[in-house]
């Protein structure tokens, strides 16, 4: 019997048209001028950011601009931003970005409307009551599937767990898919992105709150990225392959928001504030280890789908889905073992890391219970 769920995207989605004019179009029809632009240094560095807003600004917008996001972005940041956009009024947000300057512009969005800093409902447990201000979400990197969720997530550098905050107000008003923003992008984040979407789809689909709506979306993006990710690390050229992954990370993210993550992301959560890696690495980086831990509770039949999409026979042992995984990851030029990195892991805690992946919300959506000596042992299996 299915688990009971409701499903609520309320983000028009809109793919494949130049991001300048569908972002004109959504502002127009918006009825706004006044609009913060939300960015990282180095997609203003590359030269992203200054064709869209320049457009936007020869179409009658009122363009400030705030591109002092960092890849795993801090509540200073938000603060930031809000200052930024209270000082001149804004009246919308855009976003440019993977999912850190999503992020960021959910959360900013969000305060303008409800007040208070972040911290307040992030620890203070105060309720958001409004809805966000409207915000045009233009991701760069198909992988974060920021763009269709509720949740932002942002570092309290007071108290450096991670710890997200979500709610039906926080999505997106639209998110305009231009696949030929990621062409630029290197390998090493096309891989990394791509595998954070991919995973997305691999909990969402083995999760205790997986139902017969999300697995739709899971098993075609999963699918999907099996065959375009190794296409489009390698060939970053291709455009039907980014195509594909963009389409790829959206039914990720869908399927993510809806039914929740698992033991992977709770352990990247921690493993990445302690090594301050690439958040779709640390993911990419575990997959093999946190499966192996898994499969046992999978149900077999899901497994057997998990098997064919990955080119096993259905019956492969549960050992040889996971070798075949841990190959998907390397060929992309990942590691799995973090002996790999150049870091120095000998002054890492990993007893602590296992206690804060134990204390992570997402963990509870995971289909085997694991304890922190369990957590432990696959920290040590991961070195």
């Amino acid at each position: 019997m299915s688990n009971p769920f409701i499903y609520h995207l309320p983000t028009k989605i809109i793919f494949g048209q130049p991001a300048a004019e569908a972002i004109k179009a959504e502002l127009t029809a918006l009825d706004v001028k006044r609009v913060l632009f939300v960015s990282d240094p180095g997609l203003a560095q590359a030269g992203l950011v200054e064709p869209i807003t320049a457009a936007l600004a020869a179409g009658g917008f009122q363009i400030t601009l705030f591109t002092a996001v960092s890849s795993n972005p801090t509540t200073t940041e938000v603060a930031a931003g809000l200052a930024l956009a209270q000082e001149h009024n804004i009246q919308a947000l855009i976003a440019l970005g993977g999912g850190s300057p999503i992020d960021v512009a959910k959360a900013i969005a969000m305060l303008l409307a409800n007040g208070g800093s972040y911290a307040d409902y992030q620890w203070g447990g105060r309720l958001i009551t409004q809805p966000s201000y409207p915000l045009l979400a233009v991701p760069t990197t198909a992988g974060t599937g920021s763009e269709v969720s509720r949740v932002a997530v942002i570092v309290d550098p007071a108290n450096p767990f991670k710890k997200g905050v979500l709610s039906r107000t926080m999505f997106p008003h639209a998110a305009i898919i231009d696949p030929g923003l990621t062409c630029s992008q290197p390998a090493w984040l096309t891989a990394a992105a791509g595998m954070d979407a991919f995973i997305h789809a691999l909990e969402a689909y083995g999760g205790r709150r997986a139902h017969p709506f999300t697995d739709q979306f899971a098993l075609t993006g999963l699918r999907t990225a099996w065959t375009a990710l190794p296409q489009a690390t390698h060939h970053g050229d291709d455009l039907e392959a980014r195509q594909a992954m963009m389409l790829a990370a959206l039914w990720g993210g869908i399927a993510m928001d809806h039914a929740g993550l698992g033991l992977i992301h709770a352990l990247s959560g921690p493993l990445t504030s302690h090594l301050h890696l690439h958040h779709g690495l640390a993911n990419a980086l575990i997959l093999p280890h946190v499966l192996r831990f898994n499969l046992p509770a999978i149900d077999p039949a899901r497994q057997q789908t998990l098997n064919e999409i990955a080119g096993l026979p259905p019956t492969a042992e549960a050992e040889a889905l996971v070798e075949k995984m841990a190959s998907f990851v390397e060929n992309l030029g990942l590691p799995t073992r973090l002996a790999a990195l150049d870091l120095d892991l000998t002054a890492v805690d990993w007893d602590i890391v296992a206690e804060e992946t134990t204390r992570m919300v997402l963990i509870q959506n995971n289909l085997r219970p694991a304890s922190v000596e369990e957590c432990r042992a696959i920290l040590a299996e991961m070195l």
